[in-house]
């Protein structure tokens, strides 16, 4: 999650530029509402004392063996609910070079 994408807040955009293409309108409040969203569920997995880990950094058996109340979509998106504990070697590394290609790819695009 980029840390500034509370800064550049879109929904007063159509009232100050009202020609802005809405197309562009709509892809940047899609992007917004996901990080809006994902900091939500992250900040109430966080007080239950799990971390979020996106289904790509699991195995697709394990996913789908994995409890269902512990699993949460947002915006299409799969995570799961998970003790750090809980998590093998693979997952812990899929989940750090997760982290670190998402931080390079929100500076290249800031």
């Amino acid at each position: 999650m980029p840390n500034g994408y509370k800064d550049r807040d879109p929904r007063s955009l159509l009232f100050n530029f009202p020609s802005m293409p809405k197309v562009k309108f709509a892809k940047m409040m899609n992007e917004f509402y996901f990080y809006k969203a994902l900091e939500a569920v992250e900040e109430a997995a966080n007080k239950l004392g799990f971390i979020l880990v996106p289904r790509i950094c699991m195995h697709w058996k394990r996913c789908r063996d994995y409890s269902e109340d512990r699993k949460v979509k947002v915006v299409g998106k799969t995570y799961f609910m998970m003790k750090f504990r809980e998590m093998t070697e693979n997952e812990i590394l899929k989940l750090e070079n997760y982290l670190e290609e998402n931080v390079r790819n929100h500076r290249l695009a800031s």
